[in-house]
């Protein structure tokens, strides 16, 4: 799925992005935005784009190219949880700070990782409980996005991703 679609019958409809109201901003998931990308999500009101990937993944790319399309950028280089060096949670806790604080401030945040967007679902669904979303609604949520969104993450994943966002201190 991606957050916005050039796809149209009709020509003269623009794409539309699929949002997430919270608090008082919005959020979507979405694809790895390639260079043509950044101007088209800027005139849809994009106001952040928050990466979750690696610099092995070309994470300065896309912070370039957010910069040079006047859209603030956010660096969340996430780890699976499974993988061997997992981020630490004590920096997860913050990356959900900073997104809740940018959400309470209106931002509306492009989030993305990779083609798969495993690891963006997961954080959203982390946010979501940090933000005291209960799990059915923070589910529903996700599917909100496509069924691949939530259908790939495995129950001990979601598990996982809502701990995070429960034991995550306010800051």
């Amino acid at each position: 799925m991606q957050a916005f679609d050039t796809k149209d019958d009709s020509p003269k409809t623009s794409p539309k992005i699929a949002w997430f109201s919270l608090r008082a901003g919005k959020i979507c998931l979405g694809k790895k935005p390639v260079e043509n990308d950044f101007k088209q999500l800027k005139s849809l009101g994009v106001t952040h784009i928050a990466t979750v990937q690696t610099s092995e993944e070309n994470a300065p790319i896309i912070r370039d190219n957010s910069t040079a399309a006047g859209i603030d950028w956010l660096w969340v280089p996430f780890m699976h949880p499974s993988s061997e060096s997992p981020t630490e949670d004590v920096h997860l806790h913050q990356y959900l700070h900073e997104l809740s604080q940018m959400l309470s401030e209106g931002a509306k945040i492009y989030l993305h990782c990779d083609g798969s967007q495993h690891r963006c679902s997961l954080l959203f669904y982390a946010l979501c409980h940090y933000c005291r979303i209960p799990s059915n609604s923070a589910y529903n949520a996700l599917h909100s996005f496509g069924a691949s969104a939530a259908n790939n993450l495995l129950r001990s994943e979601l598990t996982w991703a809502a701990e995070l966002g429960h034991v995550a201190p306010k800051m």
